[in-house]
């Protein structure tokens, strides 16, 4: 049987040689309060055995969601290698030392964001222009040196608990597409093929 994990890090890591525009980023679905689909992009910052880490804030429409219902999709879609992992499980708040210990690795924008989001607006909310959320943002940015920034309160690490994988591999032989579903359990990941 495939090792699912050890593939999907092998297909990332072949996506960011190619120079796949998705290879850092993934793209997860929840459901609002009114049972609507919403998917947004965002930095997959871990592949790890049984999970996927992701940062968000907690301003955000997203981490009111996945509160109330924490069931959720991520997909990875890597167009250089036509393969597509569509990756279902449920989300859950990591300690804040995933923050912290992460926070190097962040850009400087995303960071002052963090501050704006705790001071001007939070994440999703409507300005008056773009103008206006630029002079802000500026504004925050001129008075925070990147090396005294810390971690917002509301800057949070979430991961997704991994139960079921599918794999769509867009081959180009003729054949049929290769569609397969691997399912974690207590002994492990199942593997079964589906008709694509």
């Amino acid at each position: 049987m495939t090792d699912i994990i050890d593939e999907l890090r092998k297909h990332r890591s072949e996506a960011f040689t190619a120079q796949d525009s998705n290879a850092p980023v993934c793209f997860l679905a929840t459901t609002d309060p009114h049972g609507q689909p919403q998917v947004r992009t965002l930095v997959l910052r871990e592949i790890n055995d049984t999970d996927l880490t992701l940062f968000i804030n907690a301003s955000s429409p997203k981490w009111e969601q996945l509160q109330s219902n924490p069931q959720c999709q991520v997909l990875l879609w890597y167009a250089t290698l036509n393969l597509q992992y569509r990756i279902t499980g449920i989300a859950e708040a990591l300690p804040a030392s995933a923050i912290t210990n992460n926070w190097h690795k962040r850009p400087h924008r995303a960071k002052v964001l963090d501050y704006f989001y705790d001071t001007v607006a939070p994440q999703s909310a409507t300005m008056a222009s773009r103008d206006a959320l630029l002079e802000s943002f500026e504004a925050i940015n001129r008075t925070r040196a990147p090396g005294e920034m810390r971690p917002s309160v509301a800057a949070l690490a979430i991961r997704v608990q991994l139960a079921r994988i599918e794999r769509l591999d867009l081959t180009e032989d003729g054949l049929p597409h290769i569609r397969q579903q691997f399912d974690l359990s207590d002994t492990g990941w199942s593997e079964t093929t589906l008709v694509p």
